[in-house]
């Protein structure tokens, strides 16, 4: 009867998941209805999903119970009294919105991951961003659909090593490279730089800075100045210009790994990547290519995404090949759930950031070949001194 909602298959997981990818766009609808007249109808159309999926006389039966939901724990929902994917802690802790009602740092994170279609729901709104809607390899096969277009292995790999180190700039410079080059650029191409990454100091003066690890641009809350993606710790403070005009500064105010200062960057003119093309493209990809970069320096051989991306890395190190895919998910139970839809092309390969998920990986699919990053660059070593190389 429900089928036009819930699609062929309905179990508890089926449902926890509808739910969670629901919450999150409804959150960023309210986050946003002050600037679109129709934010409101995706929140409730939104309720209906998670009513629908809670099943009668259970969860949130209002659009302004929904948005009370949205700012506790969403573990506190029904849906995540079960079994399966609805264990994942990390989700069940998860916060939507903060008291001011602004999406909290857990969602560009960590709850993006969970985003997909959802059926029988209207089409979605041009402001509904793609992170909010679609599944991540949705819109990394849209990203990529321009760039493979020629059918060459080299225009591939240079224009999408294009994308990871410019996910942001000046529009004149980008314009120019773009030129110079010759590479692609994805479909939606760069838009103006988000507000909440803009530091505003007079109605014509505009700043915004760039991640230290990715370069997309930061988030800035106050005087607080960080990647909205947290294994990219670090985390700035604002100092002032000496005059209104001046450019500002940046000092650290966590303890992390040290990284170097960001340089504040004029608004004017000053262009982005996508948000879900940077969640899902750029920040995989600078972890992709600073373990290229890593393994080149040891002296490896290294081949990026061969075959127009049937895997990451290609590398020949003395008298071995191995072939490597990078996984980074913030969450390991959307991580295992993937890796078990879609048999991966080569040996799973974790970041540094992420060697901790090794455990759950490994006891989940213990067929499956998977290493992390400090493992692996010995395995290259040891390779390496067999054949010779150093």
């Amino acid at each position: 009867m429900n089928e036009w909602i819930t699609g062929p298959r309905d179990d508890a997981d089926e449902r926890w998941r509808r739910v969670v990818a629901a919450a999150l766009r409804a959150a960023y609808a309210w986050s946003v209805r002050r600037r679109f007249p129709t934010a409101m109808r995706e929140v409730a159309m939104m309720t209906g999903v998670v009513m629908e999926a809670h099943g009668p006389g259970r969860g949130p039966a209002s659009p302004g119970a929904l948005i009370d939901c949205l700012r506790s724990p969403l573990g506190e929902l029904p849906a995540f009294d079960g079994s399966g994917e609805s264990e994942d802690s990390a989700i069940a802790d998860a916060v939507l919105l903060d008291s001011h009602d602004r999406l909290t740092p857990e969602v560009h994170d960590l709850v993006c991951e969970y985003a997909r279609p959802l059926a029988g729901t209207f089409e979605a709104e041009a402001w509904l961003p793609t992170w909010t809607r679609m599944h991540a390899d949705h819109i990394r096969q849209q990203a990529f659909a321009a760039l493979i277009e020629t059918r060459s292995q080299q225009d591939y790999v240079a224009s999408r090593k294009f994308l990871i180190d410019h996910p942001a700039g000046s529009r004149e410079e980008l314009a120019e490279l773009v030129s110079t080059t010759g590479v692609r650029v994805v479909s939606r191409g760069y838009t103006e730089i988000p507000a909440e990454r803009r530091y505003h100091v007079t109605p014509d003066t505009e700043w915004w800075w760039p991640c230290p690890v990715c370069a997309w641009p930061m988030e800035v809350t106050g005087l607080t100045v960080r990647c909205r993606y947290r294994p990219h710790a670090s985390v700035f403070r604002i100092v002032s210009g000496k005059t209104p005009l001046s450019r500002p500064g940046l000092t650290p105010v966590d303890e992390g790994p040290r990284v170097a200062r960001p340089e504040a960057r004029p608004v004017r003119d000053a262009v982005c990547l996508d948000a879900g093309v940077w969640r899902f493209v750029v920040v995989p990809g600078a972890s992709e290519l600073r373990l290229c970069r890593a393994l080149e320096k040891q002296g490896a051989r290294v081949r990026l995404w061969p075959d127009l991306d049937s895997y990451d890395l290609h590398v020949l190190a003395g008298p071995d090949k191995f072939r490597i895919d990078v996984k980074e998910y913030r969450s390991v139970h959307r991580l295992i759930a993937d890796l078990r839809a879609k048999q991966p092309q080569a040996r799973v390969l974790l970041p540094q950031t992420h060697e901790h998920q090794l455990d759950a990986v490994k006891s989940a699919l213990p067929s499956l070949a998977v290493t992390t990053e400090t493992r692996f660059r010995a395995e290259v070593r040891r390779a390496l001194k067999k054949g010779g190389t150093t």
